[in-house]
């Protein structure tokens, strides 16, 4: 019973050591995982920096291509607004001039190649041919310009008085100065929502793509705390499971112990009576036989005196004391077994008590990180639904904004500049009108 106690001991000892090999083998496993998943998220990040490495360096190649472009176009406007200056100042020099009337220098400017001299009328009246050189000069410069408002202007002019037209050219430049001053409002609005548009779309989406980065992050952090608190949890119960087995066992071995000991004991306490019991048979057998060999006139029938069988090797006294130190030796024996049994028990007992400890306080504070991540979770989540519907918000406005500020026609400087020389080529219509 023993040999068979201690080899289901060693038994156990091995096949402990093999389960806590496997368990051993599941943690770095999940070791492995957690770290691969850790560089995969770095891997993602990286790749989302880059993109918006990219994407703002796209963006930057885009605007300078845009600043070149108006650069451009607002060099062109100026140059095509130099030249209606120019062609107005001629117009205004013309009819400005007393001589103008009699067509003289007119006559000299088409030898100059004046483009208005072509248009004078030597037949007309004076007032007649100011109005219709006007007339004229403001038809070209509408073609010129593609002006809407000059051409209606050149239309006026070929019905009304010189009055209406002066009060019509005034309240034109009125106009067109108030159209300006919107259209450079609107252009700065344009400029700053647009910029303020894109940076934050930009951050949202930056934003969103960290907030995803946590929530998986997150999830992956709760399921395997959950794991690890799963498999502690089984190895408390087989521990608790191992303490209640050894427990049950210790005790069943301590009663049969006990048994064996109480048993040797009064085996030996019987022995040593039956002993004793053969002892004082033995010696008053002998003393018997010598007093009857004592006496002279008794025949020497029964021969020597009577010892029994007590000193032979293998006589009864000699079995009596091989079974004493038997017994002796059994319950020493179980006394010793006892003791080393009690001491494994209480090694055993300690041991598996601490790390039920352990691995409860581990539980404990893996339920506590789970909580702690699982609020955080619900925190990134809720902030993600958030940040995402910023930025549906942010991408509605923008669309809103693109109608009202990238114009498919004319650019802001083209405008401006088609204005201007508009402005310029009715002042200096009043001029010559005055």
């Amino acid at each position: 019973m023993n040999s068979k106690h201690a080899s289901n001991m060693v038994t156990q000892d091995l096949t402990d050591s093999v389960e806590n090999a496997k368990k051993d083998a599941s943690e770095k496993s999940l070791t492995k995982e957690s770290i691969a998943e850790a560089m995969a998220k770095m891997k993602k990040e990286l790749n989302q920096a880059v993109a918006s490495k990219k994407e703002d360096e796209s963006t930057l190649k885009d605007m300078k291509a845009e600043c070149f472009d108006k650069k451009s176009s607002f060099e062109d406007k100026q140059q095509l607004r130099g030249e209606e200056i120019e062609a107005i100042q001629k117009a205004v020099e013309i009819l400005s001039d007393p001589e103008a009337m009699s067509g003289t220098k007119h006559l000299a400017l088409v030898q100059k190649g004046s483009a208005l001299a072509q248009f004078l009328n030597a037949g007309a009246t004076t007032q007649e041919g100011i109005r219709l050189k006007m007339q004229e000069f403001f038809t070209q410069r509408a073609k010129k310009l593609k002006s809407k408002n000059l051409e209606l202007l050149a239309e006026k002019l070929a019905a009304d008085p010189f009055v209406k037209v002066k009060q019509m050219i005034d309240g034109m430049i009125t106009r067109l100065l108030n159209e300006a001053n919107e259209d450079a409002s609107h252009e700065g609005f344009c400029d700053k929502e647009m910029g303020q548009s894109k940076i934050s779309r930009n951050k949202l989406t930056g934003d969103i793509d960290s907030l995803e980065a946590a929530v998986d992050e997150g999830k992956a952090q709760i399921m395997l705390l959950k794991q690890d608190s799963t498999k502690l949890t089984a190895e408390v119960a087989d521990l608790q499971a191992a303490m209640m087995e050894s427990t049950k066992l210790r005790n069943t071995e301590k009663a049969q112990n006990k048994n064996t000991v109480a048993d040797a004991t009064q085996a030996i306490g019987a022995v040593a009576a039956a002993t004793a019991v053969l002892k004082d048979f033995y010696k008053s057998a002998s003393q018997a036989t010598a007093l009857v060999q004592s006496t002279a006139s008794a025949p020497q029938t029964f021969g020597d005196k009577f010892n029994g069988q007590q000193a032979e090797a293998g006589g009864v006294m000699a079995l009596l004391e091989v079974i004493s130190s038997d017994f002796s030796n059994l319950k020493a024996d179980t006394e010793a077994a006892e003791a080393a049994a009690v001491r494994s028990y209480d090694d055993f007992m300690t041991e598996a008590k601490l790390n039920k400890a352990t691995k409860t306080r581990a539980i404990e504070m893996d339920e506590s990180d789970k909580i702690g991540a699982e609020s955080k979770l619900q925190s990134d989540t809720n902030d993600l639904k958030s940040t995402q519907d910023q930025l549906l918000a942010a991408e509605r406005y923008h669309a809103t904004l693109v109608p009202q500020c990238i114009d498919k026609g004319q650019t802001f400087n083209e405008r401006t500049s088609s204005r201007r020389e508009e402005i310029q080529s009715l002042k200096e219509a009043l001029k010559i009108l005055g």
